[in-house]
């Protein structure tokens, strides 16, 4: 053989070599790109159903009583939310709430799960909402060493005669809607989870047949538009006084409240969960 067909053959299974090897290195990059999918498809399916399951933990929906009409949404920024909202009717007593864990994601579902669940049974056997709320903070603070917190709005309307005992931990105040648009007057409690010794006040009102109290957590006022801009408290009293005006139900005047935010932040992220609740008085 000749000293250039060796040189050929050296050239020639050195670039067989390299071709396999490139090769083996596609097959392995293409196997680990497939196996990654596939995980990414599970872990979203696995979000997906979790998600569904969280939802299915709220009373999504229309709801009308004999003496009230009630609607609510929750509208996550992820997969899966840290908002909470639920009402239950008992001895003639409208109990609901709407909470809002600090952050977002898995880890704030969990916790809203599970204070979820704390929260109606604490209710079972108390109808003081200062109390429930007191209750649900000293088992939310023991061993929080992430001080983990949410803030949260409990309410107890008395049906027969239109009373509203309140407890407020750090939450947005809500609004009254009646012959004018007004806050409803809240204490500046602690949020539940950092503080173990916490208290909590117990405060009431008297809703006059006709009027709506309006929750919201604060994906809508902190709501952002591609320019970095919130919709704000004024927007949202501007959508709420408009909805009055026209005495809009519970369902329309969270629809128009919708409406109006998507407007305003148009192809924006959802940067927060947002999560709204109306209740009429009858």
């Amino acid at each position: 053989m000749s000293y250039l067909s060796k040189i050929f053959n050296i050239i020639a299974g050195s670039g067989l070599l390299a071709l396999g090897y490139s090769h083996y290195r596609t097959s392995r990059e293409l196997e680990r790109l497939r196996k990654a999918n596939s995980e990414k498809d599970r872990i979203t399916s696995e979000l997906r159903l979790a998600s569904q399951i969280q939802q299915s933990m709220m009373p999504l929906g229309h709801k009308v009583f004999d003496k009230v009409e009630i609607y609510g949404t929750l509208l996550p920024a992820r997969e899966m939310g840290g908002d909470l909202f639920d009402y239950m009717i008992r001895d003639e007593k409208l109990y609901f709430c709407v909470g809002d864990v600090c952050g977002k994601g898995a880890p704030a579902a969990m916790l809203m799960a599970y204070a979820h669940s704390m929260l109606w049974t604490f209710s079972r056997d108390e109808s003081n909402p200062a109390r429930i709320i007191h209750s649900l903070n000293e088992v939310a603070s023991k061993d929080n060493f992430s001080c983990a917190f949410f803030t949260l709005f409990l309410g107890v309307l008395d049906l027969t005669t239109g009373r509203l005992q309140y407890c407020n931990a750090a939450h947005n105040p809500p609004y009254i809607l009646s012959d004018k648009l007004t806050m409803l007057d809240c204490d500046p409690n602690q949020p539940i989870g950092p503080v173990e010794d916490a208290e909590f006040t117990l405060q009431d009102t008297t809703l006059t047949p006709g009027s709506t109290i309006f929750l919201y957590t604060d994906g809508l006022t902190e709501a952002n538009n591609t320019k970095r801009e919130e919709f704000g408290p004024k927007r949202a009293q501007k959508v709420l006084e408009d909805c009055m005006k026209q005495q809009l139900k519970p369902q329309e005047i969270v629809d128009n409240v919708i409406v109006a935010v998507h407007q305003f932040t148009m192809k924006a992220e959802q940067s927060d969960d947002l999560t709204m609740l109306a209740i009429r008085f009858q």
